[in-house]
């Protein structure tokens, strides 16, 4: 088992990304919040040239890396934001990078990467597969694997998030937070704990991959058979044993959400906001509208996680919805 993060590592992955990753809105919305009768106020990481907020944790994990490493290069792997994160990161300190893209990722994915200067090579249908697959290649290659989730360094580095809400916004009541792997949203605990003790962090899934949920009603981690959903940057089988024991400590309130509930969260935010949010962003939105009656009242943060959403998906919510 890895340590445990602590806030400290936080302040220090800050000052490590800061000449890379620069801090993200945090806007109020007064339509949202009028609909929710909350008041609402959005964390937009799809304002970054990645679309998303796994930047910070690729450029922590590879800024903390020795020489000798460095030069080796590294591999990761990914269903969208964090092959994008990781190429970045690598292209910006110029390290050798290998990306494991999953068969369900949108293709301007592999594209964006090779733009970046990096290896891709399309395997694998969910993220564990691909992650199967890329950590075979580091022990061949001698490449040092970057997890998209189950790393101190990553979650220190994505609980920056955290730390920029708090900064932006010393008071929130609720922090609304995608789950997937869990690295963002014990980042983003941590950051509460230390700044706002009684601000609550929800973790939010889709029904069809709720890893953690589960996991955490079991009182052990969970892997599910085959997890599906339009917010494919959530979907994975297993959620890490880092990440699950840091939540296991603390015990989020999850909320899950369907299919539908995602779609119609895209297209308010189309509509309202003029955002292009990938389904795991709009998931915080999706969760928010189905216990609205709970958040009535109080200051509430969206986590918009990212904009890396496929053209297709986007035909399918303005089919429905439009």
């Amino acid at each position: 088992m890895f340590p445990i993060p602590e806030l400290k590592d936080i302040l220090k992955a800050r000052k490590n990304i800061s000449p890379w990753v620069r801090e993200t809105p945090l806007e109020y919305h007064r339509g949202l919040s009028a609909q929710l009768g909350a008041e609402v106020y959005l964390k937009m990481e799809m304002m970054r040239e990645t679309r998303a907020f796994k930047i910070r944790g690729a450029c922590h994990f590879i800024a903390e890396l020795e020489q000798e490493e460095r030069e080796r290069g590294v591999i990761a792997a990914s269903g969208g934001s964090h092959a994008l994160g990781v190429a970045y990161a690598a292209s910006v300190m110029k390290v050798p990078a290998v990306i494991v893209v999953t068969t369900r990722a949108p293709k301007h994915i592999a594209e964006s990467c090779r733009l970046y200067g990096a290896e891709v090579i399309v395997a694998g249908e969910v993220y564990d597969d691909a992650c199967g697959i890329a950590m075979k290649i580091a022990e061949e290659r001698g490449l040092t694997f970057i997890h998209s989730y189950d790393h101190p360094a990553i979650v220190a580095g994505q609980g920056t998030v955290g730390l920029e809400i708090f900064q932006q916004l010393p008071d929130p009541d609720v922090i609304l937070c995608p789950v997937g792997g869990g690295g963002l949203i014990n980042g983003v605990m941590i950051t509460a704990e230390a700044f706002r003790p009684q601000t609550e962090v929800w973790g939010v899934e889709p029904e069809g991959a709720p890893a953690m949920t589960e996991s955490l009603r079991a009182g052990k981690r969970v892997r599910l058979e085959n997890p599906r959903s339009v917010a494919d940057k959530l979907v994975t089988k297993e959620v890490g044993r880092l990440n699950f024991e840091m939540a296991r400590r603390r015990i989020p309130r999850m909320v899950t959400v369907s299919e539908e509930q995602i779609l119609h969260a895209m297209y308010l935010l189309m509509s309202r906001a003029n955002l292009w949010a990938e389904g795991a962003a709009a998931s915080a939105l999706a969760a928010a509208w189905k216990e609205r009656e709970d958040l009535r009242g109080k200051k509430v943060v969206l986590i918009l996680t990212g904009g890396n959403v496929d053209a297709a998906v986007i035909r399918q919510v303005l089919e429905r919805h439009a």
